[in-house]
């Protein structure tokens, strides 16, 4: 076989390996009955959070220092209890709550509308109804300070009426969806959870043949960096395999569910997707398998080594900024920096937030460190393979990188 083609076989081989793993086929297995387990149940909670009534007792303190009931103008999802005499005073209160009798207690003070003070006895802070009601409770104090000045109903409706703002995109292109921005994150989760997976299993692999000491004889009939192009296209195959398991389990489970499919995506935008998310995988299978060649086991990993394994993370820390600002300075550079584009491009391409040249220079400087970091592999697997014991050091991986 040509010597440009050695690391056909490893491929093969890796891939077989890996599909006669129990332990994988199973994770290929259940990895989407989880997924549809989740996004079901996650459906499921949140219809019955829907239809779930929430109990607040309410109470307004009067002159002398007594408290009596109060009605509340009616607020969807919520049922206004009056609490029997026994149970007004503030303690009595407090423990229906732990007792769970109602959900919380309001107590408003004696010139509520003008103060517009309350006070919410709740089980935990910042319960999920606090917002709602203390918007009805705003709505409310209005109502009664300007019936006070003699306005009547449809005069205070006109007062509350909401003002609607319409957008419109100086570029029709650039409009976006609720389903685009699902989409966008999605994207990024998804990249990230197959990195991982991957990841796992490359250290295994590759620890396990250093341990084995069978590196020494594969060496010796095949060059070290066809050994190493091999493991890294087996493993971005894996990846890209497992992602898209993922990607139909959650199709599926979003059309079973009812809910609406990301639909319009241009066939262009969508190979730009695939291409980053291939490359990408490709960048940190060879990082990882440069790092994990000059090591004896995960244990002996070192705290850059171990920086180096996480560097995924990064961008997905900064996904609420990049979401709401994509044309943003930060953007920009996550765009072009190659260790964070396979995770940025993809996020910006989904909101359609990013122009041509930034995209094609991320892809240029995303393929080329991909390929700098494959043969920085192959030379390190090379030299490092008979390392047993010795730590990586920043300076050392540079030159052995570098040496030809």
């Amino acid at each position: 076989m040509s010597r440009r083609r050695e690391w056909v076989p490893v491929a093969v081989w890796e891939l077989q390996r890996l599909l006669k793993r129990k332990d994988f086929l199973v994770w290929v297995a259940l990895g989407p009955v989880v997924i549809g387990a989740v996004i079901g149940g996650i459906s499921w909670f949140k219809q019955r959070e829907a239809k779930e009534i929430t109990r607040i007792a309410v109470v307004q303190l009067q002159r002398g220092g007594a408290v009596a009931p109060v009605a509340l103008p009616p607020l969807e999802g919520i049922e206004w209890i009056a609490p029997p005499p026994a149970a007004r005073d503030t303690a009595a209160l407090a423990q229906g709550v732990r007792r769970k009798e109602w959900n919380g207690a309001l107590v408003l003070a004696e010139h509520f509308p003008d103060s517009g003070r309350v006070e919410a006895i709740v089980y935990r802070e910042r319960p999920g109804w606090r917002d709602r009601v203390n918007e009805h409770l705003l709505r409310y104090a209005r109502h009664q300070r300007a019936a006070r000045y003699g306005l009547g109903s449809e005069q205070i409706e006109r007062l509350e009426a909401s003002v609607t703002l319409l957008e419109r995109p100086a570029d029709p292109a650039r409009r976006t969806s609720g389903s685009d921005r699902g989409f966008a994150v999605l994207t990024v989760m998804l990249t990230l959870m197959g990195l991982f997976v991957v990841n796992s299993y490359l250290a295994i692999g590759i620890t396990g043949e250093k341990q084995a000491r069978v590196t020494e004889v594969v060496v010796s009939a095949i060059r070290p960096q066809s050994w190493m192009d091999g493991k890294i296209v087996a493993y971005t195959l894996i990846g890209l395999v497992q992602i898209l398991i993922w990607v139909a389990t959650l199709v599926v489970a979003v059309v079973v569910i009812g809910r609406e499919l990301p639909m319009g995506m241009e066939p262009l935008r969508l190979l730009l997707l695939g291409t980053f998310m291939v490359l990408g995988l490709a960048l940190y299978v060879s990082l990882w398998a440069l790092v994990l060649a000059t090591i004896k086991d995960i244990q002996s990993t070192s705290k850059f080594q171990a920086y180096l394994i996480f560097m995924p993370i990064v961008p997905f820390m900064f996904l609420e900024s990049l979401m709401q600002n994509p044309d943003g300075p930060l953007a920009v550079t996550f765009s072009l920096f190659p260790f964070f584009s396979p995770f940025v491009v993809p996020l910006r391409l989904a909101l359609k937030s990013i122009p041509p040249w930034e995209v094609a220079s991320a892809l240029a400087l995303l393929a080329v460190t991909a390929h700098f970091l494959r043969l920085a592999a192959g030379q390190s697997f090379r030299i490092g393979m008979l390392m047993y014991g010795k730590e990586l050091s920043l300076p050392e991986l540079w030159r052995w990188a570098r040496r030809p």
